[in-house]
């Protein structure tokens, strides 16, 4: 009988874990994944509070260590993980990491094999790769890319990367949502309603909650209300915006919900509506059509990748309130499209569908060659 052979080591690198937020997700399911893996894994987590992680981390095989946003603790944690241990891979969260993650184990002789692989979201990758940034991943053995359009956009700025480094590697729907306890939320509910679950900050207008206003104000059916979850800065405007066009009284900002309050949300929406013009993929997006929610996005972006047009939602383009009102009023209108769209839509977070949790993982163990996932 063949000796088992030891765990994989990994070393984690990441900005945040135990928080709300789409990289949040997406780090809360690749330990998941690891933790079903023959792995011992060693998380830094930049923003996170000791404390939490402690209580948050079931998994026996991973250690996560939290800096609370300090910097330079941080630093020197990630030096001293790099030049005192060994690990099969090092896995890069942020890309601003990645130069001092290669710096410094360029600085290590006596480790030749350094597997390094960077996780590559979105924005944070698609302008800024300069002189510096293109020799640091020079030396990155995978770039693992959410979506095309990612992949795209560093091989537009790093075009002598080979391309068989980037690998699409693209989210899932978090495994957590399957064993959800439903809940009423603490907010009542209009009979009849749109919905987006979004940030709500001045640098995030990307994300086309103006013209979801703009389009609400032009529907013919004005007992359509529209709730937005979410919080941030721009909150101010956008109640000026909903002011000016007509429709305060039918748009609902609710502070952000629990993940058993935002089921009902998703369940009993008309139609999850997110026009956003810079998303790397689109969590939400998967949340949505695991509930039944009918989709609508703007064509544009890491996006394409999660909402096929008139498959498994529809796609209109980035800014234009008319074709999203368009899209909003046949949604009302064509019941066998609802349906239609829904059961493709959650076809692709349930089974053996692309975004599923079971997928994820398998993902996980083949890139990193860490042979069978426990998933149950």
């Amino acid at each position: 009988m063949n000796p088992i052979p030891p765990p994989k080591r990994l070393l984690l690198l990441t900005t945040e874990i135990f928080a709300n937020g789409g990289i949040q997700r997406f780090n809360q399911t690749m330990l998941a994944a690891y933790g079903g893996c023959h792995v011992t894994c060693r998380v830094l987590s930049l923003n996170d509070n000791p404390r939490s992680t402690v209580a948050a981390v079931s998994y026996p095989n991973i250690t996560v260590s939290g800096f609370s946003g300090r910097r330079g603790p941080f630093s020197l944690g990630v030096l001293r993980a790099l030049w005192g241990s060994r690990f099969d891979w090092v896995l890069v969260g942020h890309v601003n990491f990645l130069g001092p993650v290669v710096a410094a184990l360029a600085l290590k002789i006596f480790q030749r094999d350094k597997r390094i692989a960077l996780f590559a979201h979105g924005i944070e990758v698609w302008t800024g790769i300069g002189l510096l940034r293109r020799l640091a991943l020079s030396r990155t053995r995978k770039i693992l890319c959410v979506s095309r359009y990612t992949r795209r956009r560093i091989l537009d700025q790093a075009p002598r990367i080979p391309p068989e480094r980037l690998v699409l590697f693209p989210n899932a729907l978090s495994e957590t949502w399957r064993s959800a306890a439903r809940d009423e939320p603490a907010h009542s509910l209009p009979d009849r309603f749109i919905l987006s679950v979004t940030r709500l900050e001045r640098s995030d207008r990307y994300k086309g909650i103006v013209t979801v206003i703009e389009a609400l104000g032009m529907l013919a059916d004005d007992g359509m209300h529209y709730c937005v979850i979410g919080s941030g800065d721009d909150l101010p405007f956008l109640q000026q915006v909903a002011e000016r066009c007509g429709v305060s009284h039918r748009v609902h900002f609710l502070a952000d919900a629990k993940d058993a309050d935002l089921i009902s949300y998703y369940e009993k929406c008309a139609a999850f509506v997110l026009p956003s013009g810079g998303e790397g993929f689109g969590i939400v997006f998967l949340e949505a059509m695991y509930f039944g929610a009918p989709v609508i996005a703007a064509r544009e972006k890491g996006a394409l990748d999660v909402v096929r047009d008139q498959e498994t939602g529809l796609l209109v383009r980035f800014g234009d309130s008319i074709a999203l009102k368009e899209a909003i009023e046949r949604l009302g209108a064509d019941l066998e499209l609802r349906e239609r769209l829904r059961v493709a839509g959650r076809a692709t977070v349930t089974g053996r569908g692309p975004f599923t949790y079971t997928r994820f993982a398998e993902r996980c163990a083949e890139v990193f060659e860490l042979g069978e996932v426990q998933t149950a």
